[in-house]
Formats: C-alpha cells, structure tokens, sequence
C-alpha cells in the first residue's frame, strides 16, 4: 500500500507539473545573411507656415476683376470674399488674410484665378499699382483693402435701404391722401 502511494504520489507531481509546462517552446532556424531592414518613409516636405503679420493693401486691375495684394511676398489674392494664397504650385485659402490656411485643389478656385497665367496675373497687378503710385493713388485704381470695400459696400447699401424706405413711406402717404379724398367725395 505505501508503494501504491508513492507511485500515485509521483504520478501525480508529474502530470502536475507538464500542464505548468504545455506553453514552453523550441525553435531550430538557420539564418544566411541579415534581414532586410523596412524603413518608413520620409514624411512629406512641408514649407513654414504662411505668416502676414500686417493687413495687406490690395489693388483691383480692371483687367482681372479681383483683388491682388502688393507688398508682401506671397500671391496673395482676394476673391468673393476668400483669400487665395499660390506658394511652390500649391494652392491655399483662408476666410482671413493671416489664416488658417486649407489646401485648395485647383479645381476648387475661383474661375477669375484660373483663368488667367500665372505670369499675367503678375503683370497685371504689377502694373495696376505703378499706375496707381504714379497718379497719387485710387482716382486710376482701387488700392484699399478689401474691409474697405465691405465698408463702402454696407454703407452703400444702407443708404439705398434708407432711400427706398423714404420713398415707400412717401408713395404710402400719398396713397391714404387719395383713398381718404375719395371718401370725402361720397358724401
């Protein structure tokens, strides 16, 4: 009976302790010469960020129909609203003058940007402000900035709404006056 003990004792241990030992592994490999190593590529060229630090003046050639800014030294255009920014043949636009900066496909430009060769864009704006420097300023062109504009557009406006107020306040006056003359005739 202690034999038969011993033995299931054993028994036991040893099939205890091959489960413990079921995750243990050999490997046999042969290796000639090193692996290859992968390497990740470079990450794309990004110029610095586009940095205008004071408003630009813009000058209108008649020729383009948009706004072209002159003393700072980018492609800087505004257009219905936008700017339009041309650095290294990519495109950028922003709702401000100092950003933020978004990518834009050409596709997505303005037809007044498109339409016309880099280089002549050049040239007409270059043109636009020696005429204006030239005459003392905006009696040729415009060389304002582009709130300007919008000021002089608002106030434009609210003036023509201030106008057509008056005269239907007025047409209104008249109208009682002659619907109120032909009460009085019926009596």
């Amino acid at each position: 009976m202690r034999k038969l003990m011993l033995c299931l004792a054993v028994a036991v241990t040893v099939t205890g302790t091959t489960a413990h030992a079921a995750d243990v592994g050999f490997n046999v490999g042969v290796s000639i010469g090193n692996v290859p190593r992968i390497y990740a590529p470079a990450p794309p060229y990004a110029p610095p960020p586009v940095v205008i630090e004071q408003r630009p003046e813009f000058v209108q050639p008649a020729e383009l129909g948009f706004y072209a800014a002159v003393g700072v030294p980018y492609d800087l255009f505004y257009v219905s609203g936008r700017y339009y920014l041309s650095r290294g043949n990519v495109w950028y636009s922003a709702p401000y003058y100092n950003g933020p900066w978004v990518t834009a496909r050409y596709q997505t430009l303005p037809w007044g940007l498109r339409r016309y060769p880099f280089e002549r864009i050049r040239y007409y704006r270059d043109m636009e402000y020696r005429r204006s420097c030239d005459h003392d300023g905006p009696q040729w062109g415009r060389y304002i900035t582009p709130d300007q504009e919008w000021r002089e557009r608002r106030r434009h406006d609210q003036r023509q709404w201030k106008e057509a107020r008056r005269w239907e306040k007025e047409y209104r006056k008249h109208d009682r006056e002659r619907w109120h003359d032909d009460d009085d005739d019926d009596d």
